[in-house]
């Protein structure tokens, strides 16, 4: 009989924060009733959903840059084409 595999296993994270840090994140947590390591675990993928984004967004950046003249061609080529 074949078994269900998780994808969700979690594992564990272990770093240190200075004082200040764990102050302000147990403050947190007793406003918001979550647990410090759903916080961190939100923060750091709110950290890397961010990186992500800039990632994309440099090379869309690039893309669009890097095709700039063929853009500007094409631009050309069309800007009669409604006037007809």
């Amino acid at each position: 009989m074949p078994t269900v595999q998780s994808f969700n296993k979690k594992e564990r994270l272990s770093f240190f924060i200075n004082s200040e840090t764990l102050k302000r994140v147990n403050n947190i947590s007793k406003q918001t009733k979550l647990p410090v390591s759903e916080i961190a675990r939100r923060a750091l993928q709110n950290y890397i959903n961010q990186i992500e984004k800039e990632k994309i967004e440099k090379e869309l950046e690039a893309g669009y840059k890097a095709n700039y003249e063929y853009y500007l061609k094409s631009q050309e080529e069309w800007k009669h084409a409604d006037k007809e």
